[in-house]
């Protein structure tokens, strides 16, 4: 099946499309960690927001390189053998650096932005600076960013 490479703007614009990514990190013993989380592509960065404690922020300030991957299936092929079945998706793999924001009116900023993206255009309660300090919010800078997707016989 051949495949087609997303040029950057595609991948990035793929990126603002969704919600929903896998961010790989790295411990100090060099162990691979996935977590599945919401994210914001906002201003050309990825924003997450989570606990101020775990073993991916652990990870992050041990080695702050990161990759953030996003995908969809867009059509289950089948064939009369399993070797004619086939999945045709999308992916994009956005490498870069993860930040922690520290200051408070930033975060809460951030995650006004986010809950408008999630609200879809519902009213909501804006985040206080007070709520923003309850939480951590952390900017994935892309340094790279990559995609590609099957494409189907003409």
């Amino acid at each position: 099946m051949p495949k087609k490479w997303l040029t950057e703007m595609e991948a990035l614009e793929y990126l603002t499309r969704h919600n929903e990514g896998r961010l790989a990190t790295c411990d100090a013993d060099g162990q691979p960690y996935i977590t599945p989380l919401n994210y914001l592509f906002y201003k050309g960065k990825i924003y997450i927001h989570c606990a101020h404690k775990g073993k991916k922020l652990d990870n992050i300030a041990y080695n702050s390189k990161v990759c953030f991957e996003v995908s969809q299936t867009d059509k289950l092929v089948f064939g009369a053998t399993a070797c004619k079945c086939s999945t045709r998706f999308t992916s994009v793999l956005a490498f870069g650096t993860a930040t922690v924001i520290a200051d408070v009116q930033d975060k809460a900023a951030l995650l006004n932005a986010f809950t408008a993206h999630f609200a879809g255009g519902r009213e909501f309660e804006p985040i206080s600076l007070q709520a923003a300090q309850s939480c951590t919010v952390v900017a994935i800078t892309i340094h790279e960013v990559t995609g590609k997707c099957n494409v189907d016989p003409e």
